[in-house]
């Protein structure tokens, strides 16, 4: 059975999978994303990584490597561009690179659409016209399938969904924007918030944000203002593109049964879903979304092209 490793590039983690035509994940790999293992070879960490995955895999070659990275990227060139979350390491002529060293076809996406593209491959996403994926984690990405192709722009371009304005009053942003989604609802900006407000001290992470909200006002202000904040830019996600099926995935989803609460109570007031509705749900590929979205740009090149 053919079979392509898929890659997952995030601002905080490195994972490569083994990903066969039926969507199945077999062995895996993941690593904390880490620049000081360049050694002066750009991306020594990825390859090492996905070295080890070939001699677990034995001797059948793979049919090639599919990456989905933390945008913005150039998926017709194959190159990470001057990406704010990625260290330097990571950057550049990835596919290239990639396909000299292993000898494969390289196909390098956003890892939005990464994951939407591994979402809607079977399950409840797989029978819509147009299905939806918001990954929340060390940033925030939105990516849509349509009619079975991903959603893009001009030269592939992906559409910055977490860079979308949800309250112009709220914090700047790296991307020149006050108050995108990103920068009320992704870990890191979620941390920063309690931090800034006094209610936890330096160092702490978004999980501890989730897990203080329980009895502290502040940082229950704060999730609930991510909470909001997501609810809004699922709702601008609908009323651009109508989608059938919203899956919400990534590991920073603190509340997860909350949250999916939050987007129901708001497309509820929203008067011009889709006929139908709007199924909102969880990943059912958790932390693999990604890895096997890549891995079927490689197996299934219609959803590339």
């Amino acid at each position: 059975m053919a079979w392509a490793v898929g890659v997952d590039i995030g601002g905080t983690n490195v994972r490569v999978a083994r990903v066969d035509s039926t969507a199945t994940v077999g062995h895996a790999l993941s690593e904390p994303l880490d620049a000081r293992r360049a050694e002066g070879r750009p991306l020594a960490q990825l390859t090492d990584m996905i070295c080890a995955l070939l001699k677990e895999s034995g001797p059948e070659r793979p049919a090639g490597i599919g990456v989905g990275a933390t945008g913005p990227v150039d998926p017709e060139a194959g190159v990470i561009g001057n990406v704010p979350t990625l260290p330097e390491p990571f950057r550049g002529p990835l596919a290239d690179r990639l396909a000299e060293r292993f000898g494969v076809p390289v196909r390098l996406e956003n890892d939005a659409d990464a994951a939407a593209a591994g979402e809607s491959w079977t399950g409840p996403g797989a029978d819509t016209e147009i299905f939806a994926c918001v990954t929340v984690g060390t940033g925030i990405g939105g990516g849509v399938i349509r009619r079975g192709k991903i959603v893009r722009g001009p030269r592939g371009w992906h559409p910055e969904f977490g860079h979308h304005v949800v309250d112009p009053s709220g914090p700047l942003c790296y991307c020149g924007m006050h108050g995108c989604v990103e920068s009320l609802a992704a870990a890191p900006f979620v941390a920063r918030a309690a931090i800034e407000a006094g209610a936890l001290p330096a160092g702490a992470q978004a999980a501890d944000v989730f897990a203080a909200a329980e009895h502290d006002p502040a940082c229950r202000s704060i999730v609930d203002r991510a909470d909001s904040a997501i609810a809004t830019a699922v709702v601008n996600l609908v009323a651009t593109h109508a989608p059938e099926v919203v899956v919400l995935a990534g590991n920073g989803i603190g509340r997860p049964g909350d949250l999916v609460s939050a987007i129901d109570r708001r497309l509820a007031d929203y008067r011009f879903t889709p006929i139908g509705g709007v199924r909102v749900g969880l990943s059912r590929l958790g932390g693999m979304a990604g890895c096997v979205g890549a891995a079927r740009l490689v197996l299934e090149p219609g959803v590339w092209s």
